[in-house]
């Protein structure tokens, strides 16, 4: 009877530490951190007469994120982070663009003297710090997926800026005004990008739950962009003319389409 009872109770207590271990196991957790990269792909949509957005402007990010779920409802959380954000975007001038530039500097219209330069192309280098705010919404696992959706808004703060420009010295001679192919790199124009550029929009996609608490979360979105890619609010600050002499600020928007990729543990 010892080793019969000894064995039962035994066994009841094997049943409930499995039990027990099970219900850890299997509970949710509140918290995910992890790892992610973006790919961007930028549609520029300028609003002005004097520059069209060339192909293939893209942004590529590195940086941490982070989801959350409620306590009384498990499904539902916030997605945030934070990436860095480095960034493409090309124009073309579509009509005669001018600017006057000294060393590195382009100046604005209040400054004197530098070299007048017509401008065919322009690319901005910039790297910003992205941080996204997402509700997020979850569907119950099936088998090692979790399918969800997000919506919400991203903020990008520029840190820094770098500008490459295509097109022409303008001078003159005995015989008038003269054109000399040259290329400008690394310009520096302070104010020429917002520095803030929020979007809003949604993506979605799945969690797969490959080993242990690890899992790979591939999503695709779409965000429509909120704010100017350019702006200036002061008009002596103006950088570009026209042929006829009039100055003025670039004008543009920007929507995207980003692939992301976490590793969240």
């Amino acid at each position: 009877m010892k080793k019969v009872a000894s064995f039962c109770f035994l066994s009841l207590m094997l049943s409930l530490g499995a039990n027990s271990t099970f219900a850890q196991d299997s509970a949710p957790r509140r918290l995910q951190a992890g790892m992610t990269g973006n790919f961007g792909i930028n549609m520029v949509k300028p609003t002005d007469s004097y520059f069209n957005s060339a192909p293939f402007n893209h942004d590529l990010s590195v940086g941490m994120i982070f989801n959350t779920s409620f306590k009384n409802a498990p499904n539902l959380g916030i997605s945030t982070g934070f990436e860095f954000e480095f960034t493409k975007l090309n124009y073309e001038a579509a009509d005669s663009v001018y600017y006057r530039y000294a060393g590195a500097n382009i100046l604005h219209q209040d400054e004197q003297g530098g070299t007048s330069y017509l401008l065919t192309d322009r690319q901005y280098s910039t790297v910003g710090v992205a941080i996204p705010f997402m509700m997020l919404f979850r569907m119950d696992p099936i088998g090692d997926w979790k399918i969800f959706a997000k919506f919400g808004i991203r903020n990008s703060f520029m840190v820094s800026q770098r500008i490459n420009d295509r097109g022409f010295d303008v001078g003159s001679d005995a015989t008038g005004l003269t054109f000399t192919a040259k290329e400008n790199a690394n310009l520096k124009s302070f104010g020429d990008q917002f520095f803030y550029k929020g979007s809003v929009g949604f993506s979605a996609g799945a969690e797969w739950n490959f080993i242990g608490s690890t899992s790979l979360v591939p999503e695709f979105g779409f965000f429509y962009g909120l704010t100017p890619l350019h702006f200036r609010a002061i008009e002596d600050n103006y950088t570009f003319s026209d042929a006829s002499g009039r100055y003025f600020y670039q004008k543009a928007r920007q929507n995207q389409l980003i692939l992301k990729v976490s590793l969240l543990f």
